[in-house]
Parts: C-alpha cells; sequence; structure tokens
C-alpha cells in the first residue's frame, strides 16, 4: 500500500501536556485543552494549560505548511520580540522558558516536525470596539509598541510584511487556485490590488514621510486578540503574523478587523486620538491607510484561497 499524505493533524492534549510537563517548570499535574480553530488547515493550534497550583498558559503549535513559507527563524523572531516588548513593561502575552532557557520546542508530527511555544495566559475579556476608551488605550499601547520597537534588532530573519508578500504572492496563489469559472472575480482583485500598490508606492516614495513608517508591526492587531483585564488594562496576544512591515498597515488591518470606519465616528476617532497621543502620523503615512486596507482585503483573500487542506469552524471547547 501506498504511503498516505497528512495535511494536518492534531495533537492530543493529554499528549501535549506531558510534553510540556517536561520541558517547563510548572506545578504537577499539567491538564491541557485544544481551545480554537479546530478545522482551518492554514491555522496554528491552540490548547489552554492549566497547572496544580491553577496558573494558566496557552501552548501554539505552529503549522509547517507553505501558506507563510516559515523557517525556524520566523519563529525565534516572533518570541524574541514579544521578550523584548516584554523588557519595556508593554502588555504582551510574552513566551516562557523551557528548562534549557529556549522558547521554542519542536515535535514530531504525522506531516513532519511542527515547532511550539508556551505563552503568557492574557486575563480578561475580548475589547469591546463600542468602548471608546478601550479604543483610546489600545490605539496608544499599539503606537507604543511601534514607537518602543524603533530600538529593537533581531539576530533572526523574519518574513518581511512587504509589497512582494502583501501583493505578488497572493495574487499567484489566486491564479493556482481560481479556476476558469473564477476568472471575472480574479480580475477584478487583480486590478483592485494594482491600484492600491500604486497609491501606496507614490506615498512612500514622496518626500514627505514618517521616519519610522517601517519597523516591527503586529501583522494582526485584532479585536479578538487583545483582553481587558477589569481595571481596564490590555495584554495583546496572538503575534504569528508579526515581523518588518508598515505601520499604517498594522492600523489599516485594526480598522479592517473592527470594522471601524462603518461605526459611529466617534469609534475610530478615540482610536486616533490614543494613537496620535504616542506617535502622531504624517499626512502621507495616513494616507497610506485607505490602500493598505485594500491589501489586507487582497492578503485575506489569498491567503484563504487553498485547493488543499481543511476549512471549518472557530470554537471554544467547554471547560
Amino acid at each position: 500500500m501506498s504511503a498516505i499524505r497528512i495535511a494536518r493533524s492534531f495533537i492530543a492534549p493529554d499528549s501535549l501536556a506531558e510534553l510540556i510537563q517536561a520541558d517547563y517548570a510548572l506545578t504537577e499535574p499539567v491538564r491541557c485543552q485544544l481551545i480554537s480553530k479546530m478545522l482551518r488547515t492554514q491555522d496554528n493550534d491552540h490548547y489552554l494549560l492549566k497547572t496544580g497550583d491553577e496558573q494558566q498558559f496557552v501552548a501554539r503549535v505552529y503549522q509547517n505548511g507553505d501558506q507563510l513559507h516559515r523557517q525556524e527563524s520566523d519563529y525565534l523572531y516572533e518570541l524574541d520580540w514579544l521578550q523584548f516588548l516584554r523588557s519595556h513593561q508593554l502588555p504582551v502575552a510574552h513566551p516562557i522558558a523551557r528548562f534549557d532557557g529556549s522558547y521554542l520546542g519542536t515535535l514530531q508530527a504525522p506531516e513532519g516536525k511542527r515547532h511550539y511555544a508556551l505563552f503568557d495566559y492574557a486575563e480578561g475579556a475580548t475589547m469591546s470596539v463600542s468602548n471608546e476608551e478601550q479604543l483610546y488605550h489600545f490605539g496608544s499601547k499599539m503606537a507604543e509598541i511601534h514607537a518602543v520597537s524603533n530600538q529593537y534588532s533581531s539576530p533572526y530573519s523574519r518574513q518581511a510584511m512587504d509589497l512582494n508578500f502583501l501583493v505578488d504572492r497572493s495574487l499567484a496563489r489566486l491564479r493556482r487556485n481560481w479556476g476558469k469559472e473564477r476568472q471575472d472575480d480574479l480580475a477584478m482583485v487583480v486590478e483592485m490590488a494594482e491600484q492600491a500598490q500604486s497609491e501606496i508606492e507614490a506615498l512612500i516614495n514622496n518626500q514627505e514621510h514618517t521616519p519610522d513608517s517601517w519597523g516591527p508591526i503586529g501583522g494582526d492587531f485584532h479585536p479578538n486578540n487583545v483582553h481587558f483585564n477589569k481595571n481596564g488594562q490590555p495584554t495583546f496576544f496572538n503575534f504569528d503574523l508579526c515581523g518588518p512591515g508598515w505601520r499604517a498597515y498594522d492600523i489599516a488591518t485594526f480598522l479592517l478587523a473592527a470594522n471601524l470606519l462603518h461605526e459611529r465616528p466617534t469609534y475610530s476617532e478615540a482610536f486616533f486620538a490614543g494613537y496620535y497621543s504616542v506617535r502622531p502620523l504624517s499626512k502621507n503615512e495616513h494616507q497610506a491607510i485607505s490602500p493598505f486596507m485594500t491589501l489586507r482585503r487582497v492578503w485575506l483573500t489569498g491567503y484563504f484561497s487553498r485547493t488543499d487542506g481543511l476549512m471549518g469552524h472557530t470554537f471554544l471547547a467547554s471547560a
């Protein structure tokens, strides 16, 4: 019988708990539960861990697919940057060190080697995009992350979120995966992408610019990727899409995810007031936000376009 190829597997929670218990200084017993995005091949798997002294952590088992062309250095960049942000007292769910002082582990899954990491648990509840105080704090902390990261220099290489990443590779994937019956859709997406790319190129080549418009960014600032605790303080998590990129793209990603431009104007004003309180934008950087929103849509369309793999529903398992 010929060998079959595994598109994706799920690590049994009890097996992952045993592995983590052996690699980390945690109070036994360690209990583990799969908590998110079960049937989406391109997504990472997340597990909630509870220890014998009732501490909580989140374990992420990274996918090894070719959607993002990841290498070990990409994961190390993420973990190192989060440690840097934590050292500057920024509210991020930081990685937890293993017994040997490293932050990245590996395991052998049926589809091949997969990396994993353990993170501090973000206490609180998901932010409300209709809460102007939370929006202000979100904006100010995002700006702090951008500003502080100007000092960050990584020893690890990481995929940059440049126009090749956002546009060229996304359109190439759509051309591969969309058949003849979707050629009209493809033409529309290509036209949108080319127009937005031209606008961005004109803006970033303009003499008026923000000196730190490019640098480490979160890549996926999203209302579901931050928790606010009972004191109204945020903790950001899920930086899997971080890397070098345009700060205006980070802002565009959040505005699109929160649908703020279709809500009350006071909501987006609260966000921008918070952001500008730390890091004002130049005129052309602000103008780049709109075409970056278009490119975010293009990237998402390409990212979720697959001819091979599983797609399903996000869920939260019962406790």
